[in-house]
């Protein structure tokens, strides 16, 4: 089904599903048509012919079909979503929809840029040729490699779900450097979760669109939880007379966010207990046997009490959650939900054929309470949703051409032997490339050795970091810092050196896999205008880097450019014989089930290629999760062994069981009174790309008033501060303070500050600065003691009126 404008206007205004009541939509369109004639980068298109460009968004890694319009080909007029894509259907988010902004941008690095002056400064930065800069980078490479320390040098990238970074683990091994770091995702933690569950680390999966109940426990699913696009289709489809109609939808969390507005019922809690609450479900199913008994006894191991093998006995899930803490009683004393109603969620829960959990991150996108995601998943243990065809499984791979072994020098060898994080905490992560809070926070105190070169890839830590006087604080220790971005971001001005990336609607790109759902899926992004500065594809100024080092950086690099390497994959792609392609309307991905024999509809490779690039993608069925089950004991584990491998020595049984484990904030409660949370909503971007003006005039103004940020909060709680709707007052944490104002709102839970993410940008342009506050300057990282991964649920407040 088509998600066209009036949809589109639907969605964006909260009225998903209804009908539109509201005028606001109508009233900001019309502001916009106005507004941005004011512009002074406003872009006036020539006449001429209109042509259509078929591509896939990868401006987030939801995997939308676009399509963009252009005027004499030269010039883009409009980005608008794919009726025939089978993840959008023609829907749009607001990101993509302002995407032509980004390509237009005023705040665009035209060139490559040295800093001149001291690091920091953006009047400093002066032109360079792409010849100096390329061997200014490529020299302090080689020297890092002739003094025998390649660790010296480190990486962030902001591409997860793009073969760009395959490559840089390519470059990074074959150089000998183990400091290859991604920017925090949700997934960190939940790859632990599923490798611990089912011996794979590949994150959990969820058919939502074939739920007829939906438990989400602060899952923002109409903000755009994993890929907005997809969710847009999924809502009509459970609110269409033509869909599943009945689905009914349960939102656990402590504001009434957008999602929980638009929900059934809307369960809040005190923030951080979600958990708690799952686990006082679970106690009712089991104690009722409201669960499903067959599949826990044939496929479950740890639900029964079992021996460890020591032979030590240890208890279950089954003996653990039918204790005292796990009660509704007790549950209620921590969640503020009433006993009757955790009664009536758990038989709600347990007697619809298909209902299902789902969780997610709705605060700074960082990893998860290892234990807390466990909770969550056990409830669908419990409803047997990891049954072959259930609604739970892992996101599957694109089986796409793999790369050259990397033979390693002595040099490499030695390099990789020395993980800073490793040496810096003394214990192995169980996730290296997401320990990066744990990597700045170790430079920043001088601790394993020092940095010599920092390369940032396509992200901008310097605001979207969680606590980002980290990496603020790290960059005093490290000699050097290169940028390969797009624009003249935080983290590029505090940059030495930026070699400027094509724009994502310049250059080549692909996406594999959509976040959160369980079919497999790759599609390229192909350009839909050459680049229109003096810019160079990342891909390309790696794959040059490493020739210029030569061997044995060289022989694992082989491609002559991007592209060549892109098509290697798709190669191998084609040569598995698996999946078809989605070249036309009408391919339900929702409907597939593990074991269809999809029929290839492409000849070989070259024709492969060839339909990717015209805008088509490729998709498979889901797999049999069981059927990918690597655990010690060859089961699914409520009792996960694998906890031992991360040093997790268990004297206390619970250890290695789904658990309540909140980690506790800093600082002093008398002090800090209020309890700060921040939330995202679809009007706000908040990761790599900032606010483009489009977006900014439908921010709400009790949300951003001019270019003064508003918190929310109670009016019960305002009132015990003597604080008035609009009042200002100055928001301060063990992080810092901030000058806001208030707006009162009863979605707010009385006692919590709630803070909007991804305002509050330094760098950039004057159309983007100066709005808000960063509400990453104030919010505090609590680090999980079984994965090493930076957390954020809640930190301490106090506001005071000024």
């Amino acid at each position: 089904m088509s998600f066209g404008r009036r949809a589109f206007l639907q969605f964006a205004a909260g009225a998903v599903g209804g009908t539109l009541l509201s005028p606001i939509p109508w009233k900001l369109t019309d502001d916009v048509a106005i507004w941005s004639q004011n512009w002074s980068w406003r872009p006036s298109p020539e006449r001429g012919e209109i042509t259509k460009v078929p591509t896939v968004c990868t401006f987030c890694e939801g995997g939308c079909g676009l399509t963009a319009h252009l005027v004499e080909k030269r010039r883009a007029i409009l980005l608008e979503g794919n009726p025939s894509h089978p993840v959008n259907a023609g829907g749009i988010c607001p990101l993509g929809a302002s995407g032509l902004q980004f390509l237009y941008a005023p705040s665009r690095v035209a060139q490559p840029m040295k800093q001149s002056r001291k690091r920091g400064d953006p009047k400093g930065f002066q032109p360079i040729s792409w010849g100096d800069a390329m061997k200014e980078v490529t020299a302090r490479l080689a020297k890092a490699r002739t003094d025998g320390k390649p660790e010296t040098v480190a990486c962030v990238t902001g591409q997860r779900r793009s073969s760009m970074d395959r490559l840089w683990q390519q470059f990074f091994t074959a150089f000998g450097s183990p400091n290859l770091f991604r920017m925090p995702s949700p997934s960190d933690s939940g790859k632990i979760a599923a490798k611990l569950v089912l011996g794979e680390a590949s994150p959990f999966a969820f058919s939502v669109e074939n739920a007829d109940y939906i438990l989400s426990f602060s899952a923002p699913l109409v903000e755009g939880w994993g890929a907005p696009g997809r969710m847009q289709a999924a809502f009509l489809h459970w609110r269409s007379p033509s869909g599943n109609g009945a689905t009914r939808i349960v939102q656990v969390e402590s504001r009434c966010s957008m999602t929980a507005s638009k929900a059934d019922q809307w369960i809040a809690v005190n923030p951080g207990t979600e958990a708690l609450l799952a686990l006082g479900i679970a106690h009712v199913m089991v104690k009722e046997n409201l669960f499903d008994a067959e599949f826990v006894r044939a496929n479950v191991f740890g639900f029964e009490d079992w021996t460890d093998p020591q032979g030590k006995k240890r208890q279950g899930f089954r003996s653990f959650v039918l204790t005292a803490p796990c009660t509704p009683e007790e549950v209620s004393k921590g969640t503020g939900v009433e006993a009757a109603k955790i009664r009536e969620l758990a038989k709600a829960f347990a007697s619809h054929n298909n209902a299902v959990a789902v969780w997610g991150d709705n605060q700074a996108g960082t990893p998860s309470n290892l234990y807390h995601e466990l909770c969550y998943n056990a409830l669908n243990v419990l409803k047997g949703n990891f049954r072959s065809g259930g609604l739970v499984a892992l996101e599957p791979s694109a089986p796409l051409g793999g790369l050259p072994e990397v033979k390693l020098d002595a040099v490499a060898k030695r390099g990789l032997e020395n993980a800073f994080v490793e040496k810096a905490t003394g214990k192995k992560s169980p996730s290296p490339e997401g320990a990066l809070l744990t990597f700045l926070d170790g430079v920043a105190k001088g601790a394993a050795y020092p940095i010599s070169l920092l390369m940032v890839h396509e992200c901008n830590p310097a605001h979207s970091l969680p606590e980002n006087r980290l990496y603020q604080k790290a960059l005093e220790k490290i000699d050097f810092v290169v940028s390969y971005s797009s624009y003249m971001d935080e983290t590029s001005v505090q940059a030495d050196l930026i070699l400027p990336n094509h724009m994502r609607l310049e250059r080549l790109d692909d996406l594999e896999g959509i976040p959160g759902a369980p079919y497999g899926y790759f599609a390229l992004s192909a350009p839909i205008l050459k680049p229109q500065l003096d810019t160079k594809h990342t891909g390309d100024i790696l794959l040059e880097t490493g020739k210029t080092l030569g061997d044995p950086v060289a022989a694992s690099l082989p491609w002559k450019n991007y592209e060549e390497f892109l098509k290697e994959r798709v190669k191998g792609l084609a040569a598995s014989g698996k999946g078809a392609l989605a070249d036309r309307s009408g391919v339900a991905l929702r409907k597939l089930q593990p074991g269809d024999a999809l029929q290839a509809n492409f000849k070989d490779a070259a024709d492969l290629w060839k339909k990717l690039m015209a805008g088509a993608s490729w998709y498979d069925a889901p797999e049999d999760p069981l059927g990918r089950c690597e655990t010690a004991s060859g089961k699914l584990e409520l009792a996960c062994q694998g906890l031992q491998k991360m040093g997790v020595t268990a004297g206390d049984d619970v250890a290695y069981l789904p658990h309540y484990s909140p980690l506790r904030p800093s600082g002093d409660e008398k002090e800090f009174p209020l309890w700060l949370v921040s939330y995202r909503t679809m009007f706000i971007t908040s990761g790599y790309h900032p606010n483009p003006p489009f977006m900014t005039k439908g921010i709400f103004d009790f949300i951003l008033r001019g270019k003064e940020l508003l918190v929310e909060i109670n009016p019960q709680t305002a009132g015990s501060l003597g604080l008035a709707e609009g009042d200002r007052a100055v928001l301060k944490t063990t992080q810092g303070e901030e000058p806001v104002a208030v707006h009162l709102s009863g979605a707010a839970r009385p006692g919590i500050v709630y803070i909007v993410h991804g305002l509050g940008h330094q760098a950039y342009d004057e159309y983007i600065q100066g709005k808000g506050i960063n509400a990453n300057n104030l919010i505090e990282v609590q680090v999980d003691p079984v994965t090493g991964l930076g957390t954020v649920w809640a930190t301490r407040a106090q506001l005071r009126r000024v």
